[in-house]
């Protein structure tokens, strides 16, 4: 953030910690409008692709989580939760609605953790957001039907429940709590994700109150990911009578060791001794782990009776795997994930998608009137992909910049920060690394994966300098923030 920036939050710092505050208007509904103005705007800024491209963004997924709901099944590799948060905002009425929620909840979350900072929430919120529709591949998961940026809003509502607490009222902090579990809920790979920051978060707590005092604020971190399973336990009991997380996901994890190689390797060495339906499709594999996953004439679907049907023993295939070739299992996971750290790009998933794979159909039976602006977007048309390459330059401009601002921060101040602002640091920093060893050592490395997360960089490293020396060490002591903890 530039000094100009910083004198403008400095200034407005006066209303957040007692001071006048020029932007309240002397009384309630002036403060309200104000607020509500400064939210509303840091949204709009928030999802601009969907404006840019005519109409909200979309992937190959987004027919399964708009199906769910209004076609009332349970996809064997999506969880309902999204498909259910879509339904409750577009009303068949436009998906346009469900993008503009979606842009109202992220600029509320990030007016949240701005106000727990000790920013001033009102000035500082359109800010922000201006920073990080142009510089972070935020907005283009923002705008996009789709659950990927909720990955973000995990780490930002778990660090809120286990550090910030205090600072919000009872209504946002039930709301917060609803929002971390939801989050946790709506995408598998967001469940080990919060485990491990409510692990690190117990940790970061004990090291500076100790265990006694830690424990409930620990446990409030842990409560997202702990409702999250039973919920997701639930549904698959309840819809396919198989009380698990995952009833399926082992197909993703022996596509995964099968491509690495170590998979395809025990498989050559042990078949056909074994009985694999897997040995008879060895030898017409495709080339890529989504089209042995995806294409309507693959191995999965034409010899392996679909995903469902080898779930079994694609179970099997993985624990032979991780028996016989341990140490090759693990060097390719550690490969896959640097590999993931790098990947960043927004341009993936961005292409066109037609029917069958793509909501067209959908939209047309339930969105007709919607049906031509979706197939006149940039993204339809083809464009998308080159319009967002061209802002990613900056996007990893701001990336470097940000990890090594939260690296300097940590190194340089360590002793000298709230243990507030140095959790948040620390989480960012570990939801990143723990973001590229989920999606790209069990599924695979793909851009849009890292993508979704690493605007926390920016974003927390812009928000924590910011406020190094917002307030002068001689401010009377009304004026200086107070950080418990």
């Amino acid at each position: 953030m530039t000094a100009a920036v910083a004198e403008m939050v400095l200034r407005q710092t006066q209303g957040e910690f007692g001071g006048p505050d020029p932007a309240a208007g002397g009384g309630a509904l002036p403060r309200l409008a104000v607020a509500c103005g400064s939210h509303l705007i840091a949204a709009l800024l928030l999802v601009w692709p969907a404006f840019w491209n005519g109409y909200p963004l979309v992937f190959a997924d987004t027919g399964t989580y708009l199906g769910q709901a209004l076609l009332h099944y349970l996809g064997w590799d999506r969880p309902p939760f999204y498909s259910l948060f879509l339904l409750f905002t577009h009303w068949r009425t436009s998906l346009w609605l469900p993008v503009l929620v979606q842009g109202l909840l992220v600029a509320h979350l990030l007016g949240l953790v701005l106000r727990a900072l000790g920013r001033a929430e009102r000035a500082a919120l359109p800010l922000a957001a201006l920073g990080l529709a142009v510089l972070t591949p935020l907005p283009w998961f923002v705008a996009q039907l789709m659950p990927d940026f909720f990955a973000g809003v995990t780490v930002l509502a778990l660090w809120l429940l286990g550090f910030r607490l205090a600072v919000l009222s009872v209504g946002e902090r039930v709301y917060l709590l609803a929002l971390g579990i939801f989050a946790v809920a709506v995408h598998q790979s967001h469940l080990p994700l919060a485990l491990g920051l409510a692990v690190a978060g117990a940790l970061l707590l004990a090291g500076r109150r100790g265990w006694r005092q830690a424990w409930r604020p620990a446990l409030r971190m842990a409560v997202p990911a702990l409702v999250a399973a039973v919920a997701l336990v639930g549904v698959n009991a309840v819809g396919r009578g198989k009380a698990s997380l995952s009833p399926f996901g082992m197909v993703f994890l022996a596509t995964r060791v099968i491509y690495d190689g170590p998979g395809l390797a025990v498989a050559r060495a042990q078949c056909p001794a074994v009985g694999w339906k897997l040995c008879d499709v060895l030898d017409r594999l495709p080339g890529w782990h989504n089209g042995f996953l995806w294409a309507d004439d693959s191995p999965l679907q034409t010899g392996l009776g679909g995903a469902e049907a080898w779930a079994p023993e694609a179970r099997d295939v993985v624990m032979a795997t991780l028996q016989a070739r341990p140490v090759a299992v693990l060097h390719a996971a550690l490969g896959n994930t640097l590999d993931q750290l790098g990947l960043f790009s927004v341009g993936d998933g961005l292409e066109p998608w037609p029917p069958p794979h793509g909501p067209q159909p959908l939209v047309a039976r339930f969105f007709p009137h919607e049906l031509r602006a979706l197939a006149s977007s940039r993204q339809q048309q083809g464009h998308l992909v080159a319009d967002s390459r061209q802002w990613v330059p900056l996007h990893t401009a701001a990336v470097v910049l940000g990890t090594a601002g939260l690296l300097g921060l940590l190194l340089l101040r360590w002793q000298r920060l709230p243990a507030h602002t140095a959790a948040l640091a620390v989480l960012v920093l570990l939801a990143t690394l723990g973001n590229a060893g989920i999606a790209g050592a069990l599924s695979g490395p793909a851009g849009r994966y890292q993508a979704r997360i690493i605007w926390l960089l920016p974003f927390v490293s812009g928000a924590l300098g910011a406020g190094l020396r917002l307030v002068p060490q001689h401010a009377p002591a009304g004026l200086r923030p107070r950080f418990p903890g």
